[in-house]
């Protein structure tokens, strides 16, 4: 879906939603994915209107759909998406695959962008949404592309795995530079900082953008021949930041984020989430034990404490089990379990507060300041919707068990995101009827 506002003439919000939620691994199941769920929530909350997805394709589907080795895959999924008027205007190239499959945890970050099977991945991503780009309708400003920003795990700063990182990272600037001069799109990849990853937080991204910068044109300039100043102005043309709410809240870190100026590159694309949190953990058993309750083995749940002395921090679930008198001192604890955006508050089957409540206000925040300030400075911020835990999510979160549920559960997302753009002056624009 496409929006626009009065008072920022020229620029447009695009929404959609993540398609990891229900991770394929063929054309077939991609589409039959769409079939499914898409074209139902389209049905309901967009009928006359493109709709926009979060295009998501492990390795070996996005191989199967490159151009360089298979053309007519990837021609006829933009012809699907043509005549359903779905609009693929950002892609999720983070989980490489088994993306909804048991004991993935922090194996979601392999392969590091030290390896080269994680370059070559997204340059298919990319191709595939060049692709795409070029068969749909109307303008656009950029496709972002996210991925994650290196390893599970902080660098050593200049260690061997950095500057390979980074050599992929530029490389992979150099070929997006390459695609846009042969009549691509704009692409973006957008760097997603995540909790116990090589960039734990925003400000972590802060830090090593300029790294990326630096030592990345140097790279270029060493082994591909571009000029210095060409090599770092493609660098900060073709990556940015993907800004994940849940992935900041959990960080317990500022609205601020999304200001502008904060040397992190381009907003390639802002992930509305939201995590869940503990508050006053020693006086709130109930919530304590309604968090650990969601310990599950397919995705990692990494938690945060604030204390009055810094953070306390546990890479999944189970490490709370037995908290130390330090955890309980916290006042506050927040877990990286994506729920539904529109939830605001966990109840039990008779309405009783379970004592675990979300982080919404605080995503509807990050998307009301980056509305008003105009943070982003391409002529479209893209947001995306990615609740993917869908098949995980306990009672109180309305787990979607087949589609008619998991549409209903989407719809939802959408009236509360929707609701958000609309307080800001932000409209839906335009529409599109499908063909045929």
């Amino acid at each position: 879906m496409e929006f626009s506002a009065s008072v920022d003439a020229g620029r447009r919000v695009r929404l959609g939603y993540g398609l990891n939620l229900h991770a394929p691994r063929t054309l077939a199941e991609l589409q039959d994915g769409l079939r499914a769920v898409t074209l139902p929530l389209k049905a309901r909350v967009a009928p006359h209107a493109r709709f926009g997805v979060g295009m998501y394709l492990p390795a070996e589907l996005a191989h199967a759909l490159d151009p360089a080795t298979g053309r007519e895959g990837s021609a006829a999924l933009a012809d699907f998406l043509a005549e359903h008027a779905l609009d693929a205007f950002t892609f999720n190239a983070f989980p490489y695959a088994r993306f909804q499959e048991d004991g993935l945890k922090e194996r979601v970050f392999q392969p590091a962008w030290w390896e080269r099977d994680r370059l070559d991945y997204t340059l298919a991503v990319a191709r595939v949404a060049t692709e795409l780009a070029r068969a749909a309708s109307g303008p656009r400003s950029h496709v972002s592309i996210s991925t994650h920003c290196g390893q599970f795990g902080a660098f050593e700063d200049g260690s061997a795995k950095e500057l390979a990182a980074i050599a992929h990272l530029a490389h992979c600037a150099l070929e997006f530079a390459r695609m846009e001069e042969r009549g691509a799109p704009r692409l973006v990849l957008a760097l997603e900082p995540e909790p116990r990853s090589s960039c734990n937080d925003l400000e972590a991204l802060a830090r090593f953008f300029p790294r990326l910068c630096e030592r990345g044109a140097r790279f270029l300039e060493r082994e591909h021949g571009v000029g210095a100043s060409r090599a770092e102005a493609l660098l900060r043309r073709h990556v940015g930041t993907c800004l994940d709410a849940c992935h900041a809240a959990v960080e317990f870190e500022d609205a601020s984020v999304v200001d502008p100026g904060t040397g992190r590159g381009v907003l390639g694309k802002l992930q509305f989430t939201s995590a869940l949190r503990v508050p006053a953990p020693a006086t709130n058993a109930r919530g304590r034990a309604a968090l650990l309750a969601l310990d599950e083995p397919r995705f990692l749940h990494q938690t945060t404490g604030r204390s009055a002395t810094g953070r306390l921090r546990a890479n999944d679930l189970g490490e709370l089990r037995s908290p130390s008198s330090a955890w309980l001192a916290c006042d506050e604890w927040r877990c990286h379990f994506h729920v539904p955006v529109d939830l605001d508050e966990a109840r039990d089957e008779h309405g009783a507060p379970l004592g675990l409540a979300t982080t919404r206000a605080f995503a509807d925040e990050l998307l009301a300041r980056a509305l008003a300030g105009g943070a982003w400075a391409l002529a479209e911020l893209h947001v995306e919707i990615e609740t993917y835990t869908w098949d995980v999510l306990p009672a109180f979160a309305a787990r979607a068990r087949g589609p008619e549920a998991l549409v209903d559960g989407l719809a939802r997302e959408y009236a509360h995101v929707v609701g958000q753009l609309g307080r800001a002056g932000w409209l839906p624009a335009g529409s599109c009827a499908p063909k045929g």
